[in-house]
């Protein structure tokens, strides 16, 4: 399979393609490691130049980011724009071909893109909600009976299954990989979905009326909410302090680091997840109906604790190596109880495919979760629970 990385050039030569191969190798350091740890000269020794030479090429690492970022859109997007009106099957083929091409789009939008200047997100958010407007228009045309509520679902949803590629590292034969990613999107395009509201209803989630008694509660909540909004790395002590009302120093009192308070968020939702987990197990009659449990009490964490959902997919990278290395297992024994039942229920699908389905689930949740022109509509639940089920291929109840 096509991973779009390039081979690094001798040093002292001179490519005459190096710009894409600048391109390519801070694309891959982004993805992997995350804006924040990688440096101009990390890019530069990748792609065997000294640092003078790749600021002749660009003027600083927002300026690369911005780049890279809005290569990747366009090269994973432009597979839909191709297709005949109307013809799914076109379409699910030419998106998923192009979706694998730059599978690190998903994470260089959802965890990197925010370190653009406002102005340049804008604009590629621009382009993204284009591409979910094409998708609601070619949906509708292959199914006119659709409503503009479903329609705006099941797009979005299509773009899940295109952004959960990045969040796993699956290794299948690229006709095998495409067909099967063109399948899930073509499950999701055709699902019989239940009634959904066409715009939020405001609820305590908005606007609380009730607030922790506990100084550390409150802290925590309005730390989990800053991180997920703005990033953990520009968020500081003293505006965590001043959400809460107290000065930055007094924090201490409550945790000893920044960096205690985002372990702790991402532990609390570990738990709740595991402890779902058991639930589930329990009150499950059969690994079928406890796949589709799993999907209803995920899509009722996600919608519910969508900053959490948000920490879990973008700020993990920030603690200390040893806790993010304890987090990150957690969060694969997790979803390895997810594998274990969906194998359970069709005992011949591979280990590969069984992968690449629950990451779409869990993608297409969290995505729609934190997307503000679907939270809160009524609805919404039942409609994640029916797609991820159709994604497992496993029966609602």
């Amino acid at each position: 399979m096509d991973t779009g990385t390039t081979a690094t050039p001798a040093r002292g030569t001179r490519p005459r393609n190096r710009r894409e191969l600048i391109l390519a190798a801070a694309r891959e350091l982004f993805y992997r490691r995350g804006y924040a740890n990688v440096a101009m000269s990390d890019i530069a020794e990748a792609v065997a130049i000294g640092p003078s030479a790749l600021y002749r090429h660009f003027r600083g690492k927002q300026e690369l980011l911005h780049a890279v970022v809005d290569e990747a859109v366009d090269s994973c997007l432009g597979g839909l724009f191709h297709a005949p009106a109307g013809d799914l099957d076109a379409l699910v083929g030419s998106f998923a071909a192009s979706s694998l091409g730059r599978r690190e789009l998903g994470v260089l939008w959802q965890r990197e893109a925010r370190h653009l200047p406002a102005e340049q997100h804008a604009e590629l958010a621009g382009r993204v909600h284009a591409a979910r407007t094409v998708l609601v228009e070619q949906l509708t045309a292959h199914r006119p009976e659709l409503d503009p509520a479903r329609a705006e679902l099941l797009a979005w949803s299509v773009l899940g299954i295109a952004v959960s590629i990045g969040y796993q590292h699956v290794e299948l034969p690229g006709p095998q990989y495409r067909a099967l990613l063109a399948t899930l999107m073509r499950r999701i395009g055709t699902a019989d979905l239940p009634a959904v509201g066409d715009r939020p209803v405001e609820g305590p989630a908005d606007a609380p009326a009730l607030t922790h008694r506990s100084r550390r509660e409150s802290l925590l909540s309005a730390a989990t909410g800053l991180f997920a909004q703005r990033g953990y790395a520009v968020v500081s002590l003293e505006e965590t302090g001043a959400a809460v009302g107290i000065a930055g120093p007094s924090i201490y009192h409550h945790f000893a680091s920044k960096t205690e308070i985002l372990a702790t968020a991402l532990n609390r939702s570990a738990e709740r997840l595991y402890l779902d987990v058991s639930e589930v197990l329990t009150a499950s009659p059969d690994a079928a109906g406890a796949l589709s449990l799993l999907v209803r009490r995920y899509a009722e964490f996600a919608l519910a604790h969508r900053h959490l959902v948000a920490l879990i997919v973008t700020e993990t990278e920030h603690l200390p190596e040893e806790e993010q290395a304890r987090i990150r297992q957690v969060q694969r024994d997790y979803i390895e109880e997810w594998l274990h039942l969906l194998r359970t229920v069709h005992p011949t699908m591979p280990a590969e495919e069984a992968r690449v389905r629950v990451q779409a689930v869990l993608t297409v949740v969290n995505d729609v979760a934190r997307t503000p022109r679907l939270r809160g509509r009524p609805g919404l639940g039942a409609g994640l629970h029916r797609l991820g089920c159709d994604l497992l291929d496993v029966e609602t109840c």
